[in-house]
């Protein structure tokens, strides 16, 4: 929704004791122009309405298919593409595919409300990238981190003897902590010891260390898989410590919702017609061979007939659609946790950052992390003085997810947020600030919590035929774009085969 200006100066203003930064602040030579500020926003309406048992009667099948797609991210367009050729539809909710992958724009610039980046990390995955006729650019470089007000480029890696350590302004003792603690994790049988790391939280193995080394882990895990140290598995927190810092990362200027665009722009057009947008599922119920799949569409109730359908939904939504589900299917669907979070991009009539891809604002209190939009195209500079829009990512704890549905609530969170990065970190950027632009998502990233991985995926992505179950919760330790495609074109390969 498009916020007035009238109530935007009126935020503003309410702001101004704590030196906002869209406008003109005290203590800021100059000031600026005042930004407009777009609020933007899943539908979630439909969805509460299932969740209260509150919906509209379940009208009899006013058509038939072979399959039904439910929900239109990157793991129902996947499986729409391998429905190609059968009788299919595919049903979403937003007005828009992609789900938590969706890049939007602003004066041409791409820009992320959601996933970043990915890792093209097998034969399967580049297989699949290269059927899509797509090859996301290779992120140059680490991360950084700030400490007490100090950046320092391409911080974390799993080599102890990394440089970047030696740079942290504490005493030599903190700056072994976090040597240590590479060294002595790295003798973690991680293969070996899968499952009972799964069920630990990552926090127990801080234990001995300087608290500035959980301190990092605070700040990634939330921005990466929805949890801080205490509920987050060892397992994936001591892969990302190990791992992804060597790995190589990919991405699209404006992050994974290009990869989204791109696939669904690259279908032939009497596919696009079996994609229903604005069609939110209330129920899918069996009757006899098929399955009635009822959805909410201009307000009103159809339900379509199918002889299998694929659920590329989150399973905090699925298990309400599906009526009939196993008792334990049910139990473990409805245990899997998700972090919510808001996400802010601040557009620039100027380049402002262009250290790393990634930055982390260890100790902020309202954001943890930013990304220069277009840092995989201009790692090495470029023309600084083209616009830029940094994307701050702001993950939020579960019990503060209810203050998500408050404009009022998100758009102090906003002013607050940007008081903090604009106003005092990089008051500089302030006289370039042209644009601020809110996203907020209730339930996007499935966390990675103890248990997760090894308990409840296996039970909760278990064919129950002729539905079967995809979405990047269903499948590897962490919420992954590829991942959900994968299993995806497996959920929808079995689909055709019960057709």
């Amino acid at each position: 929704m498009d916020i007035s200006r009238r109530s935007f100066i009126k935020w503003v203003i309410a702001g101004a004791a704590s030196a906002s930064p869209f406008g003109c602040a005290p203590g800021v030579p100059g000031g600026t122009k005042v930004p407009d500020a777009r609020l933007g926003s899943e539908t979630n309406k439909v969805c509460h309405d299932v969740r209260d048992g509150i919906m509209a009667g379940l009208p009899p099948p006013s058509k038939s298919v072979d399959v039904v797609v439910v929900g239109g991210g990157p793991s129902g367009l996947a499986a729409a593409e391998k429905c190609f050729g059968s009788d299919f539809l595919l049903l979403e909710k937003e007005p828009v595919v992609g789900g938590n992958a969706l890049t939007e724009t602003w004066e041409g610039l791409n820009y992320c409300t959601g996933s970043a980046w990915m890792s093209l990390e097998n034969d399967e995955v580049r297989a699949l990238f290269k059927r899509w006729n797509l090859a996301p650019p290779l992120i140059k470089g680490n991360d950084s981190a700030c400490w007490d007000g100090k950046w320092i480029k391409d911080f974390w890696n799993s080599d102890p003897d990394f440089p970047s350590y030696s740079q942290l302004p504490y005493p030599d003792s903190v700056k072994n902590d976090f040597r240590r603690f590479i060294r002595e994790t790295a003798k973690i049988d991680r293969v070996k010891n899968a499952d009972k790391l799964d069920l630990r939280p990552f926090s127990d193995l801080f234990e001995g260390y300087d608290p500035r080394v959980q301190q990092y882990w605070d700040y990634f895990g939330p921005s990466n898989w929805g949890a801080r140290t205490p509920d987050t598995s060892a397992l994936i927190g001591l892969t990302a410590a190990h791992e992804w810092a060597p790995c190589d990362r990919n991405t699209f200027e404006g992050g994974l919702g290009m990869v989204t665009r791109s696939v669904f722009a690259s279908f032939p057009e009497d596919q696009k017609k079996r994609v229903i947008l604005g069609a939110a599922a209330i129920a899918v119920r069996r009757a006899g061979k098929r399955v009635n799949v009822t959805f909410m569409k201009d307000g009103r109730p159809e339900t379509v007939a199918a002889k299998a359908v694929v659920m590329a939904t989150p399973k905090f939504i699925t298990h309400r659609l599906i009526d009939d589900l196993p008792e334990d299917q049910k139990r473990a669907m409805s245990k899997v946790r998700y972090a919510p979070y808001l996400v802010y991009n601040f557009c620039f009539d100027k380049v402002v950052w262009n250290l790393n891809y990634d930055n982390w604002a260890i100790g902020a209190r309202h954001f943890t992390d930013f990304i220069p939009a277009d840092y995989v195209t201009h790692a090495d500079g470029g023309d600084l003085s083209r616009k830029q829009v940094i994307t701050v990512y702001a993950p939020k704890i579960e019990a503060a997810r209810a203050d998500l549905l408050d404009d009022e609530e998100v758009l102090a969170e906003a002013h607050a947020t940007g008081n903090e990065l604009v106003g005092t970190m990089f008051p500089s950027w302030l006289d370039h600030l042209r644009e601020v632009r809110v996203f907020r998502r209730g339930h996007p990233m499935p966390m990675s919590a103890p248990g997760s991985y090894t308990r409840l995926q296996p039970v909760t992505k278990r064919d129950h035929s002729p539905i079967y179950f995809a979405h990047t919760d269903s499948s590897g330790t962490v919420s992954d774009l590829y991942e959900a495609a994968l299993l995806a074109v497996k959920a929808a390969a079995k689909a055709l085969q019960h057709v």
